[in-house]
């Protein structure tokens, strides 16, 4: 009988082949973190330079590494390690994703310093001392620099005894702190004895526009040909007042180590370049003269333009103040809006008002112009605090009809006529630069809440095409006015420590707005 036989496939060992597999791929992921994870991916073009001291090191990446570009503009160039005014190694540091490396950077001091004769020839007497360093000038090194009359760098003369009268010429030996060494000769007359005084310049006699800033000393020198600089030994007397036309004597004296004394007389002439237009304007300045700067930048722009201005600035720190035609009257126009505020706010602080206190519009309110009610619901009642801030912010004329007539027109006119100090027309509503700073001056100088609320209102007007438009942004609290050919501008400049008034009123100027512009940035720049 015959067997049946059972025939099994046998299967294959893979283990090994997988393990293979596996350590590949492992090896593999190994090798690409690493890249990834560990090496750098940029290469140094060089790891160490050498730089003369005071030269100046690159802060170009590209200049220390070679790399992709995307990678160039992500890598960081570090030079804090580096004092480039000490010769030394020292590390820049390049970063890139946190990894970092050094390029070692020497800082070498191989160039010797330079100088110049201190004076051609210097002059000394006979039996005097004389010192190394002060025979020359315009000494140039990257270090500090020793100066000798010996040529052995170990054995410093810094100072030596002349004896011998008559021109001669002395080594001066130059050194710098990494001992480069520089000769230098001189030329030095020896007198029996010093009789010359010394010699002045930079004191000739000058001519300044009122208003100008003098310095007496300014530019003022005296040399000696012993002695050599006496500058600061420079006495001057006598006085200026560039605030006032006229005619100055200064005295400049100086006297050398062996008592020869020189004297100068300068003449100085304080002028008015714009007398012609004083004299058909009414133009004052107050104070200390200070003013005299600004105002005289404004008549230089003006020009016969003046005619059609009223300006007033004030310096609210000094009170130094000028005026051009202040107290020529002009249409309000919206400048009124001010002291009709400040006369609401003057009667919620009385207690006759309150703030949240409403009004319903009346059509006697409406007005067309400028301002956003006109394009509200004028059906419901607003509070007095929302008019107030509508009639400056978006210098609102229904806002400002209704809060005259809340207040009472011939009361606002009261309040007005008590802060300038003199009445004023009722009907078409006049103001000049001396009432609107007069105005201001109050607002600034008030404790009331209220009205240190209307100033920031002032700040936040949608109007500033004139006293801020070149002025730092929001610097300027101000109200506009114009009306026809009236153009009219009120602030106070909040510049640094110390703000100012600027109040402008213009009629029949061509272009009034920008003039008013530059009046302001002109104001701002000289005062």
């Amino acid at each position: 009988m015959q067997q049946s036989r059972t025939y099994r496939r046998s299967r294959p060992n893979l283990t090994g082949p997988i393990l293979l597999i596996l350590a590949v791929v492992l090896i593999t992921s190994g090798v690409l973190a690493y890249f990834r994870f560990f090496r750098v991916p940029f290469k140094l073009i060089e790891k160490k330079i050498t730089l003369e001291i005071g030269s100046p090191i690159s802060e170009d990446v590209a200049d220390y590494v070679e790399a992709d570009a995307a990678i160039l503009a992500d890598i960081a160039v570090d030079l804090s390690e580096i004092d480039q005014t000490t010769p030394g190694e020292y590390k820049l540091l390049l970063t890139y994703d946190d990894k970092e490396k050094a390029v070692k950077v020497v800082l070498a001091d191989t160039v010797a310093p330079v100088a110049v004769p201190a004076r051609d020839p210097v002059v000394v007497v006979v039996g005097k001392k004389l010192k190394a360093k002060d025979l020359v000038r315009d000494v140039v090194d990257a270090t500090e620099v020793s100066f000798s009359f010996s040529e052995d760098a170990k054995d410093l003369v810094e100072t030596m005894k002349v004896s011998e009268i008559g021109e001669q010429e002395i080594i001066v030996y130059l050194r710098d702190a990494a001992g480069n060494p520089f000769e230098l000769p001189v030329l030095v007359n020896v007198v029996e004895a010093d009789q010359n005084p010394p010699q002045f310049s930079g004191v000739e006699s000058v001519e300044l526009a009122i208003g100008q800033s003098f310095d007496a000393l300014a530019g003022a020198k005296a040399t000696d040909e012993v002695d050599g600089d006496l500058t600061d030994a420079i006495e001057v007397s006598g006085t200026v007042n560039s605030d006032m036309v006229g005619l100055y004597a200064l005295t400049y004296t100086v006297t050398d180590s062996s008592g020869n004394q020189a004297t100068f007389n300068r003449a100085v002439t304080v002028t008015d370049p714009y007398s012609t237009l004083r004299a058909t304007n009414a133009i004052t300045v107050t104070g200390s003269g200070a003013a005299n700067q600004p105002l005289n930048a404004v008549l230089g722009y003006l020009g016969e333009n003046v005619r059609f201005m009223s300006v007033v600035y004030q310096d609210l720190t000094t009170g130094d103040r000028f005026e051009i035609n202040a107290d020529k009257q002009y249409r309000s126009a919206s400048t009124a809006k001010v002291f009709v505020n400040m006369s609401l706010y003057d009667a919620v602080d009385s207690g006759r008002l309150t703030l949240d206190q409403t009004a319903t519009f009346q059509s006697s309110d409406f007005e067309s112009g400028t301002g956003i009610l006109q394009g509200m619901d004028l059906t419901v009642p607003y509070a007095l605090n929302t008019l107030a801030d509508y009639a400056v912010v978006y210098s609102d004329n229904i806002a400002f009809n209704m809060i005259r007539r809340v207040v009472g027109r011939e009361e606002s006119f009261a309040y007005y006529e008590s802060i300038i100090g003199h009445p004023t027309d009722h009907k078409s509503t006049s103001m000049g630069a001396a009432d609107g700073a007069a105005l201001l001056n109050e607002l600034y100088t008030s404790d009331s809440a209220n009205l240190k609320h209307m100033l920031d209102m002032m700040k936040q007007t949608k109007f500033n095409d004139m006293l801020p438009k070149y002025l730092p942004a929001g610097t300027v609290a101000h109200k506009v006015g114009f009306y026809d050919t009236y153009y009219h501008d009120i602030g106070i400049v909040f510049a640094g420590d110390r703000p100012y008034i600027l109040t402008v009123f213009s009629k029949g100027m061509t272009n009034p707005a920008e003039t008013i512009a530059e009046i302001s940035k002109r104001v701002y720049e000289n005062r």
